[in-house]
């Protein structure tokens, strides 16, 4: 199973949308598990294993570069949410799942991402 983990400013909107797009994926048949944290208890998301990819909210898109920069030192992949795909609208909900599916299968093929996924 694939793990992405979404970082917001406070976590309560993150904590909706990664469970409604949790279901979303699933429901397509993507083992892709989407959990949410706060920018306050996201420093140690770059070294984990735990996740394949980071995914940053429409709050906190400021911190992209620097989120960008360790997220390369550490080999993960990383995408920012626009504001049509962080409503818990079912266009919201799919919107972020397509940008989930593009970016772990665009990099899921690349041999210097290759063991990412567990």
């Amino acid at each position: 199973m694939k793990k992405v983990i979404l970082v917001c400013n406070a976590g309560l909107s993150s904590s909706l949308m990664a469970k409604e797009v949790t279901k979303q994926l699933q429901k397509d048949g993507h083992e892709i598990y989407v959990e949410a944290t706060t920018i306050s208890n996201s420093e140690n998301i770059f070294k984990s294993d735990e996740y394949s990819m980071i995914l940053l909210s429409p709050q906190i898109r400021m911190y992209f570069d620097e989120y960008k920069k360790n997220a390369d030192e550490f080999g993960k992949i990383i995408a920012q949410t626009p504001f049509n795909a962080y409503a818990p609208t079912p266009m919201g909900v799919k919107n972020m799942e397509n940008i989930i599916l593009e970016n772990i299968y665009k990099w899921g093929y690349n041999e210097n991402f290759m063991g990412l996924f567990r």
